[in-house]
């Protein structure tokens, strides 16, 4: 009686997505869903959880021992994956093993088992595609007792360590049975596995897809996920653009630093997050965010974070800091620059690129480029980029819009708006729906009794808020160029010391949004808006106008690659 043992390699300290394998797809975690797909799989006997002894990984190792899933955690080289799965095989004593990334929650069970049963019959090491299949499947790999042992003891430098097969590449050593695939698994090529941000939004929205009509019962079909993407390129668009990363390849690192709190609000981290994220997917580039914060660390963020409650330890991370590229976030106001530009005369003199993002003017001696993601700058320096192209957005889904307002004082309400705003609001008696969301550093609003105003704080699908919202109330920062952005009908509310006169002046010339001086303006403005169709319209026109070459992330990562290379 011959056994097969699957193993799932899953570690939480993903450079790119850290926690991925414990985000949620369809209401359980995504590992879980390479569980469910094992589970329909005849041909093997027994799985387990291959992952660290380590704090950071304690998380997985109770998800395991909930689900009553085995997992003995490896104590040795967190990074000697070879070994990690090893110190299972010798345990468990298995005649043929079957590997899978825990990253891959579209495993097809019908492959699988197509793929153990060619191995068992054929006697040889390890299984491979007949040359020039194309195929979707991902993060598997197949091999008899002998042929793991063959690739172990091939296994010597740390790239073959860390990589499952990858010793097999250098120096091939393993008899291969050749197989087909199970299904036409061709017709499109697109990775099914999840390693950025991106990648899991894509996940996410299949997963989405599939359970809005089928059963929960069911497996997402790896087959109905090719026809999808045959025929909508907007689902593959997600994570078209994510680079798949290369064992064999040294890629830069770069350090992102930026602050948020209650006067400054969430923009600047925001944005960090962003270009953190598209570093990552579009370059490669591993990302590590210093965010300065006196308060409770945020979650739910992909990339790593380091979090400093004290200016000084800030800076002291940033006079130490040798990666060769670091983004700089900062609001002058908040941070004197002087003291930005002593702690970046270390970096600067061992080779690193520096590149300041939106008002860090102060810092143009210093730096190696200066991206403005706005319309408006007066600086004429050849090293700055400006104008409405280069606005940094998440991805906006695509929504109809809807007979409702949207209120967005920003992540922090900085300017206070919800002391008196709720209830001038109410008191309009307007028969539109009134969504005020509240953001999550900012204090809770004064809604009257019986308001015909709604409050969400924080909530997760805001995107899609902005998106289906036909008229919407914002501050000045990041949320009023969402909102002009989506499409929106757009007011903006008084925004005192937040931009300059000139600033505000141009915004006014674009005519793609109503500029209000006072609540009881914007008030008066918002009616107008309400009563008036053609107004809204021409603002939306508008919109569409000063958008029109809009490239954002994609201007940055293409300025950042030309920098690099210049380097």
């Amino acid at each position: 009686m011959t056994k097969t043992l699957a193993l799932v390699g899953a570690r939480l300290n993903s450079s790119r997505l850290a926690g991925k394998h414990l985000l949620p797809l369809y209401g359980a975690p995504m590992i879980a869903h390479i569980w469910r797909r094992l589970a329909l799989c005849s041909e093997i006997d027994c799985s387990e959880l291959a992952t660290t002894a380590d704090n950071f990984n304690q998380p997985l190792v109770d998800w395991a021992r909930e689900q009553q899933i085995d997992c003995h955690p490896f104590n040795g080289d967190v990074n000697n994956l070879m070994a990690r799965l090893d110190t299972i095989i010798q345990r468990q004593n298995p005649d043929y093993i079957l590997y899978i990334c825990g990253d891959c929650p579209l495993i097809d069970p019908e492959f699988i088992d197509h793929g153990l049963k060619a191995l068992k019959e054929s006697g040889k090491d390890a299984v491979i595609l007949k040359e020039g299949t194309n195929t979707l499947h991902e993060g598997l790999s197949f091999y008899s007792r002998n042929g793991w042992n063959k690739l172990m003891a091939a296994s010597q430098c740390k790239m073959s360590q860390e990589h499952v097969g990858y010793a097999d590449k250098l120096t091939p050593v393993l008899d291969r049975v050749v197989i087909n695939d199970s299904d036409d698994y061709g017709r499109v090529k697109h990775r099914i596995s999840v390693d950025t941000q991106a990648d899991y939004h894509f996940m996410a929205e299949v997963y989405r897809r599939w359970y809005t009509s089928h059963e929960a019962e069911s497996i997402v079909s790896l087959a109905w996920v090719q026809q999808q993407l045959l025929h909508d390129t907007q689902l593959a668009k997600i994570n078209a653009h994510v680079t798949q990363k290369a064992a064999d390849k040294q890629y830069a690192k770069a350090s992102l630093y930026c602050h948020l709190g209650g006067d400054i609000g969430l923009g600047h981290f925001k944005r960090t997050v962003l270009i953190a994220d598209a570093m990552q997917e579009y370059l490669g580039i591993g990302s590590t965010i210093h965010a300065l914060f006196d308060g409770e660390p945020l979650t739910n963020c992909s990339t790593k974070i380091n979090w400093y409650r004290t200016e000084e330890a800030l800076l002291n991370a940033m006079t130490e800091d040798r990666n060769p590229l670091l983004f700089l976030d900062f609001h002058p106001d908040f941070i004197a620059p002087i003291l930005l530009i002593q702690a970046l005369k270390g970096p600067k003199q061992s080779g690193a690129k520096l590149v300041g993002i939106d008002k860090l003017s102060p810092l143009i001696d210093i730096l190696d480029w200066l991206f403005i993601p706005s319309f408006y700058t007066d600086l004429t320096d050849e090293i700055v980029s400006n104008g409405w192209q280069n606005y940094l957005f998440n991805i906006t889904p695509k929504e109809e819009k809807q007979r409702q307002i949207l209120v967005l004082t920003g992540g922090s309400d900085a300017l206070g708006y919800g002391e008196l705003l709720p209830a001038m609001l109410t008191e309009l008696q307007l028969d539109w729906p009134i969504t005020w969301i509240q953001g999550p550093l900012a204090p809770t609003p004064t809604i009257p009794p019986n308001s015909n105003i709604t409050l969400l704080q924080d909530p997760p699908e805001l995107d899609k808020l902005i998106a289906s919202s036909e008229v919407i109330i914002t501050c000045y920062g990041l949320s009023l160029f969402e909102a002009i952005y989506s499409g929106a009908a757009t007011l903006l509310l008084p925004p005192q010391h937040l931009v300059n006169a000139n600033e505000l002046q141009q915004l006014a010339v674009e005519k793609c949004c109503l500029i209000s001086n006072s609540l009881e303006h914007a008030c008066t403005q918002l009616t107008d808006l309400i009563a008036r169709k053609p107004l809204r319209e021409a603002l939306q026109n508008q919109t569409k106008r000063v958008f029109e070459n809009h490239q954002g992330i994609i201007r940055l990562v293409k300025e950042i690659k030309e920098m690099m290379a210049d380097g």
